[in-house]
């Protein structure tokens, strides 16, 4: 088996109120996990690259560089300095680090057209629930799980950056 195949994967949402999901062996086994605090992100990162030294990969969701109708401009800032320091923490680890933009991982969802702030917020949670019931995706972590289930299912990363 390559390094591919025995690759942790942590697929983060870098949203003001996200979460992390860390997959095993692709969608084989995940963890979901809310952001508490900085530092202890760091220590679960830490705590991973020391059980599992160079097989650990990261996929963050690639947020807007600008702000617009949809994105207030404290929203982007918000986003910018989170997706910064979590881009900061994988690198400083040597990491390997691929993004993946909303609007990809969300196209094949049905139902979201339209739907903004909460209520999307809520569809998504839906979609995440009923494709990993047993794992009880949250409003904060539901982003990252779909996020991983696109990234394993339907890219074969020739998009990544």
């Amino acid at each position: 088996m390559n390094k591919d195949n025995q690759a942790i994967y942590i697929v983060v949402d870098p949203g003001a109120s996200g979460g992390y999901a860390v997959c095993y062996g692709g969608l084989k086994a995940i963890t979901l996990h809310n952001f508490q605090t900085n530092a202890d992100f760091i220590d679960h990162v830490l705590e991973l690259e020391g059980i599992h030294k160079g097989f650990l990969r990261a996929t963050i969701e690639d947020v807007p560089c600008y702000a617009g109708k949809d994105v207030p401009s404290y929203t982007s800032f918000k986003l910018g300095k989170n997706c910064g320091f979590i881009e900061g923490v994988f690198r400083g680890l040597r990491i390997p680090v691929d993004y993946v933009s909303p609007k990809k991982w969300s196209a094949p969802l049905t139902g979201l057209k339209g739907l903004t702030g909460a209520a999307r917020k809520r569809a998504l949670r839906d979609h995440a629930s009923r494709l990993y019931p047993l794992l009880k995706p949250s409003l904060k972590t539901c982003d990252a799980l779909l996020l991983a289930h696109f990234y394993f299912t339907q890219t074969n990363k020739l998009w990544l950056k």
